[in-house]
């Protein structure tokens, strides 16, 4: 009998995940997964991510307790993915990010704005991970292999030491210091007989 497991952290593309290990596990899974919306006014402070994931981090809870901070497409909102039995804790104390008092509540529509990133080209030999994050980051193929075997690089958020490791359209690289790439579209091979990939870098513009 073979074993599932899916990774979820609270909406398409969240860098922090939880998972969920079965031998069959539902597509209407109940995620142990609480979003929180946290408000300010935008007429006296400003307040961005980092101002909020320290915040959050200052408050002395164990990391695993909460996953991503997103910025809302309403200009003075983010959203706090947290464990369902810490929500209660994080509406009650996380009163303020940076010079900003935040109004936390129960999320009642999630709308995230699209992340921040630049979309480009690459050629490739093969969808080896190795090869691709080479050539996602600039890096030498044998730089991506020493970073690899460091356990530096996750695959769609699993630490992934096998340099020959397949990528496919939809997966998601992260490196540490050099940031994440998503695989969206495996374009096919060109004359020369290499993979064309879109990737999109976050963060860069």
């Amino acid at each position: 009998m073979t074993g599932d497991v899916r990774f979820y952290g609270g909406y398409e593309d969240a860098e922090m995940a939880i998972a969920a290990f079965g031998t069959e596990i539902p597509e209407d899974w109940e995620w142990p997964i609480e979003t929180l919306s946290l408000r300010w006014n935008t007429k006296f402070s400003s307040c961005e991510h980092r101002d909020l994931l320290g915040a959050a981090t200052a408050l002395g809870l164990a990391r695993e307790t909460f996953g991503d901070i997103a910025l809302s497409e309403n200009a003075g909102e983010a959203y706090l993915f947290c464990m369902n039995d810490m929500a209660d804790y994080f509406k009650a104390n996380l009163a303020s990010a940076g010079r900003a008092a935040l109004k936390v509540d129960r999320a009642v529509e999630v709308r995230i704005a699209p992340p921040k990133g630049m979309t480009f080209h690459a050629t490739v030999q093969s969808r080896r991970l190795d090869a691709v994050a080479a050539a996602g980051y600039q890096l030498s193929r044998a730089t991506a292999q020493k970073l690899m075997t460091a356990g530096l690089v996750k695959l769609d958020h699993v630490p992934e030491l096998r340099t020959d490791a397949q990528v496919t359209e939809g997966s998601l690289i992260s490196v540490r210091g050099y940031g994440r790439l998503k695989i969206e579209e495996v374009i096919g091979e060109t004359r020369k007989g290499r993979i064309g990939l879109t990737l999109f870098q976050y963060g860069k513009h």
